[in-house]
């Protein structure tokens, strides 16, 4: 080979060498970019995901908030037991029977919303006492009657009656 020849073939050899560099360096910052690219996309598409579920949540919140204010006149808090004797001795008297609160204690149980424990203790003709046991199953809170013992001394009747009032956590 003649020495042009092989200047050429060096000077052809060394722009390929360069040119390979520049085609293997772009291929790698490329490849970098389609990776980070995708890591983008991917975080793009959760937190679309996250934002969409808010969205949903903060919506359901709004559609429910009066039926939440309505569900919570159902239940007590502990600085409403006061008005929740009111009323049901307001009850009794409406009944026509004598009332006496026996019992006033706010339960905890481990499992279960804490509850008010009352019991009452109330006298009038038995068409009253009934009455009123009727008329405190269906008071507006919630609440269960586990126990209601009746009585009868000749004309008067009786009840022993024990309430259970959940109380707003």
């Amino acid at each position: 080979m003649t020495k042009p020849t092989i200047t050429t073939l060096g000077i052809a050899t060394t722009y390929f060498l360069v040119f390979a560099g520049v085609l293997g360096y772009a291929f790698v910052t490329v490849e970098a970019q389609r990776s980070e690219a995708m890591n983008l996309r991917t975080t793009l598409a959760e937190q679309t995901s996250k934002q969409t579920v808010a969205r949903t949540i903060g919506d359901l919140t709004a559609s429910t908030a009066e039926v939440r204010g309505e569900l919570a006149d159902y239940f007590l808090s502990e600085r409403d037991t006061i008005s929740f004797i009111a009323e049901v001795e307001a009850l009794a008297g409406a009944q026509s029977v004598a009332i006496e609160t026996t019992t006033l204690d706010i339960v905890r149980p481990a499992d279960a919303a804490p509850e008010l424990k009352t019991g009452f203790r109330v006298e009038g003709t038995r068409q009253s006492v009934l009455a009123f046991v009727q008329a405190l199953e269906t008071m507006p809170y919630h609440s269960r009657i586990p126990s209601v013992q009746f009585t009868q001394d000749g004309n008067v009747s009786g009840a022993q009656v024990e309430v259970l009032v959940t109380l707003l956590p």
